[in-house]
């Protein structure tokens, strides 16, 4: 009996000498994990060191966080394959590329995964995510990446796409401004047309229901539009033909296709004549509820030729999406701003 037990006991002591032994163990690597979480190393000079080099030879640059856009070189030019292939902003991509190089690490912060949400840089796309930007060669290896995080007052928090841990960085000596990534949009050159409202001399309009009209201005100090086309219909007020007169005075677009890859079919058409002999012609394209501005400049006079040519280099073979607001203005019903029944005066 007494060697069974004996037996037992050292079973027992073994057991409990080896538990004491993985406890003491685990209390070392949680010890450990803690200390590399606090411990926080020296860092100092640029963020991205080779970022200038990287883009020079870069021919996708890749941007994701709550959304997703990706910029591609093609023939030496930037262009966006999410809409057809249309150029994006020279400026920005200059704003991005001086903003990234110009930052300089401030200290870092913390390796912890479950904090880097506090700083906006949990992973791409999830709750409190930072927003990766990925610059790829040709054969698609990755030149540099980086995310970046939260914005406070001068600081930006950012981290390596593979590593916990996070810094605070700065905008160095060139104080370089952030720039917006996301939407895809924001990439965009989306609102070039301005033609200026004391400019626009004439508009046509044919609304998608209701009779076609034409509204006239004597000269650029004229407050008013006057209605001069159809006969026998009167401005609910003086001003009442301004906003659909002036609507390209100054236009922003919500996006952009290839037109020959756009269906729908043509429903109305707004043109501008400015003052100085400007035309400006918008084909409305319906497609299901989205409207769609296919533009075409001709030139009244040799003065504008130049800026006929110009726009038309920009708008051939594209279709601008608008917004409800600026259909409402460019293609407005004539009931809408006149009442029948009375011959149409001169506005004041």
């Amino acid at each position: 009996m007494s060697q069974v037990a004996n037996a037992r006991r050292r079973a027992q002591l073994v057991a409990v000498a080896t538990a004491a032994a993985v406890l003491s163990a685990a209390a070392v690597v949680t010890a450990i994990l803690d200390a590399r979480a606090v411990w926080r190393p020296e860092v100092s000079g640029p963020v991205l060191p080779d970022w200038s080099r990287a883009v020079a030879s870069a021919q996708e640059i890749e941007i994701v966080g709550e959304s997703r856009a990706t910029l591609v070189r093609a023939d030496g030019v930037w262009q966006m394959p999410s809409r057809d292939g249309y150029p994006v902003r020279p400026e920005s991509l200059a704003a991005l590329d001086a903003y990234l190089t110009s930052l300089v690490f401030e200290g870092a912060r913390t390796a912890n995964p479950d904090r880097l949400g506090r700083l906006g840089l949990a992973a791409p796309g999830d709750a409190q995510g930072g927003t990766l930007i990925a610059v790829r060669d040709q054969a698609g290896d990755t030149l540099a990446e980086i995310i970046l995080g939260d914005a406070r007052d001068t600081l930006v928090y950012v981290r390596q796409p593979d590593r916990s841990r996070a810094y605070a960085a700065r905008s160095g000596a060139r104080a370089a401004t952030a720039v917006d990534l996301l939407p895809a949009d924001a990439w965009l050159d989306l609102d070039f047309l301005a033609l200026g409202a004391s400019d626009i001399a004439r508009v046509d309009i044919q609304p998608e229901t209701g009779p076609a009209y034409r509204l006239v201005r004597a000269a650029t100090t004229s407050r008013n539009f006057s209605l001069r086309q159809p006969a026998g219909w009167q401005p609910i007020t003086a001003a009442a033909g301004n906003g659909p007169a002036t609507t390209l005075g100054r236009l922003r677009f919500r996006d952009v296709r290839a037109a020959d890859r756009l269906g729908g079919s043509f429903v109305a058409h707004h043109t501008a004549d400015t003052f100085a002999g400007l035309r400006v012609r918008i084909d409305v394209k319906a497609l299901g509820e989205t409207r769609w501005a296919l533009i075409t400049a001709s030139a009244l006079t040799d003065d504008a030729e130049g800026q006929a040519v110009a726009l038309n280099a920009r708008t051939e073979g594209w279709a601008y999406l608008m917004s409800d607001l600026t259909i409402d203005r460019l293609i407005r019903p004539l009931e809408r701003i006149a009442d029948p029944g009375t011959e149409a005066v001169d506005a004041p």
